[in-house]
């Protein structure tokens, strides 16, 4: 990690399934970068509701920002979701307003293949399973090459959290992800091992409640209700998984990242949806083949990236 400074604003194609800690990152990434626009997919709740959720988000923060409808299943994998932790509806308990838009289309995929082509620079940062970014590339074999970055929310190299060894967001398409890890390269992987170090509790709630605006009311409450369920697995503060992603894309030298061979397992009995990650040393591994190589991130100023998402929410 270095003290570099971040001279410009990227441009942000959000790939989400919100969910609380989604609906954070859709603020963080219109703070800190120029969100082009925002795909939907199935994830912490059905497609319908995260797309809901995210018109929803993007309203009550008054941002003009496209929103498209994506993948209503994974490829293969049955439908799953994580309600258990963001609420029925995706948003906890939280309070949503009459929509005043719909959304710009029903095809997301189409979305992010043209947007490549139009906006220069672009980072595609994909926050839930990775079913659009793979229906993206089978219709677009050559997207990665146009993009600036492709950043993932998802994995990790050393545990999981949905099993022992996977990750929700590649454990609930893992042949999706397994598509983007092949055919993607490289990417950068933010997972459990950086976004479990990124905490907020109660004081940062605080924070956002005493600006009094509407959008950071509705984030403090989004950040309460994580609470809540954490407390449930013994931890004092909610991870905020996919914002650390998108301040990851805009203050990079905030983080710790190497570059090591990345494969999802697919067969498993026990490891379905693993992000297999080859830490060897690359001497060691020189003779093997391996799968593509990708940018791991292990560590953060987590004080410092925890002030940003904070000053994010705060400025909406």
């Amino acid at each position: 990690m270095t003290a570099e400074a971040v001279t410009a604003r990227p441009s942000i194609v959000l790939d989400c399934d919100p969910g609380l800690d989604d609906a954070i990152a859709i603020l963080t990434a219109a703070h800190f970068g120029e969100l082009v626009g925002i795909t939907t997919v199935n994830g912490n709740v059905g497609v319908e509701h995260t797309t809901h959720n995210a018109l929803a988000t993007a309203q009550i923060a008054g941002l003009d920002v496209p929103v498209h409808r994506g993948a209503d299943r994974p490829l293969i994998a049955p439908t799953t979701d994580a309600a258990r932790i963001h609420g029925s509806a995706g948003l906890g308990d939280a309070a949503l307003p009459e929509l005043a838009r719909s959304v710009a289309s029903d095809d997301a995929v189409a979305f992010l293949c043209d947007t490549s082509r139009s906006v220069d620079g672009l980072h595609l940062v994909a926050v839930g399973p990775l079913t659009n970014v793979a229906l993206a590339l089978r219709r677009d074999p050559d997207l990665r090459s146009r993009l600036a970055g492709l950043t993932i929310m998802g994995g990790g190299a050393h545990a999981g959290n949905v099993t022992p060894v996977a990750e929700f967001n590649v454990w609930a398409d893992p042949e999706a992800a397994a598509i983007v890890f092949r055919e993607a390269a490289p990417l950068t992987m933010v997972g459990l091992d950086v976004t479990h170090k990124v905490l907020l509790g109660g004081s940062e709630a605080s924070r956002m409640r005493s600006v009094g605006t509407p959008a950071a009311d509705f984030a403090a409450g989004l950040l309460e209700y994580a609470y809540d369920r954490c407390r449930e697995f013994g931890l004092e503060a909610a991870p905020v998984h996919d914002a650390t992603a998108i301040i990851a894309v805009t203050h990079p030298h905030l983080f710790r990242r190497s570059t090591h061979p990345v494969a999802v397992e697919l067969h498993g009995e026990h490891t379905r949806g693993m992000t297999v990650t080859d830490v060897r040393p690359r001497a060691a591994i020189a003779a093997e083949p391996s799968p593509p190589a990708h940018e791991v991130v292990w560590d953060a100023d987590a004080g410092a990236v925890i002030d940003l998402i904070v000053e994010a929410v705060v400025s909406t």
